[in-house]
């Protein structure tokens, strides 16, 4: 293993125990299995990694532990621990025989886990190919008909296709705001575009605009893709310190984004994503527990980090003078910027 790892799971925005906790792991891979970085250059570790890849399927008939790693407990999860170090020191060595991870970004590059095995997804394939064919086949249940989707796909999982297609901000990013709001906004579906008072404050009662415009802003990011959806970790639409807070957002395919409001394994997985990266939750809410799947996922990389946010931002608004959230940013302020004493007392005037 090379020496240089745990400084990149570092700039990745992982803490000390994951970093510890990902060096003991393929400390132990390597115990059992030799050199790493052998195996990645004979064939980026593929064969480790079939190695370590056990399926429901094997669990179901009962396989034995395909690996030399003597472990008590649970095969498949056991497993799908060590076979996510392994991925996470591959994407290690991809970045360093082609530079820092962030230089790399391109939303099509972002690459999906292996397949669990050929021959389990091909007897689901067939499976699937002979039964279920129609959304009555699934018994009318849209969830069961995607995830079977999922499952017969390279991702293997609900989780895991969460974990390789959600992008949050980087931690450096997150770290220029303090993980507070970007503007001051709150849902309000009924009054989009008008002013409201939250506590005393003038607040914009919004649609999902100006989280959105808060993502794409500070991580200088100029379209938003096809498709795709900015999604809330936690729910706190009334709450001008989370609606906008990047720790808050993140970005998925909006095939996935309706899972972030039904379902609560979704939303355990996020938001103690979202803790790990950034520490954060909103006020008064009690730290996550860490999803018993989560270990065993292969998470993407955050977005590159910006190195001047408030730069970014305004830049940004600098070219939409009229648009909805830049107009009330200005009138109103935001979190880089204060409003004229004017300003803010015609607003208050207004809503009250």
């Amino acid at each position: 293993m090379r020496s240089g790892y745990p400084d990149w799971l570092r700039r990745e925005g992982y803490g000390e125990g994951t970093v510890a906790n990902q060096i003991a792991r393929v400390c132990r891979v390597e115990a059992h299995h030799g050199d790493v970085d052998a195996a990645y250059e004979t064939d980026r570790c593929r064969s480790l990694l079939d190695t370590l890849t056990y399926s429901t399927e094997d669990e179901r008939r009962g396989r034995a532990n395909p690996s030399k790693i003597p472990f008590v407990g649970d095969i498949r999860k056991n497993l799908a621990t060590y076979k996510s170090c392994v991925l996470w020191y591959v994407r290690f060595r991809d970045a360093d025989k082609n530079g820092p991870s962030g230089a790399l970004f391109r939303p099509n590059r972002l690459r999906a886990p292996p397949a669990s095995g050929p021959r389990e997804k091909t007897e689901f394939r067939q499976e699937l190919r002979s039964t279920a064919r129609t959304l009555t086949d699934f018994d009318l249940d849209g969830r069961s008909a995607f995830e079977a989707l999922v499952e017969a796909s390279r991702y293997g999982s609900v989780a895991q296709a969460v974990a390789s297609l959600t992008l949050f901000s980087h931690p450096a990013t997150v770290r220029q705001t303090a993980g507070n709001a970007i503007f001051h906004s709150v849902r309000d579906q009924r009054r989009v575009g008008e002013r409201g008072l939250i506590d005393g404050r003038v607040v914009l009662l919004d649609d999902n605009k100006s989280p959105t415009d808060a993502f794409l802003w500070a991580n200088g990011l100029t379209r938003r893709g096809r498709d795709v959806q900015f999604n809330h970790v936690y729910a706190a639409s009334r709450d001008p310190e989370s609606y906008t807070a990047l720790p808050n957002i993140c970005m998925t395919p909006a095939f996935i984004a309706k899972l972030t409001d039904t379902s609560a394994a979704v939303r355990a997985l996020l938001r103690f994503r979202s803790y790990l990266l950034y520490g954060w939750t909103p006020k008064d809410v009690d730290p996550p527990a860490r999803p018993e799947e989560y270990e065993s996922l292969e998470w993407a990389a955050p977005l590159p980090a910006v190195p001047d946010v408030r730069a970014a931002i305004e830049r940004a608004m600098s070219t939409k003078p009229k648009d909805r959230t830049v107009v009330a940013a200005l009138e109103i302020g935001w979190l880089f910027g204060t409003p004229s004493r004017g300003s803010l007392d015609q607003n208050k005037a207004r809503v009250a």
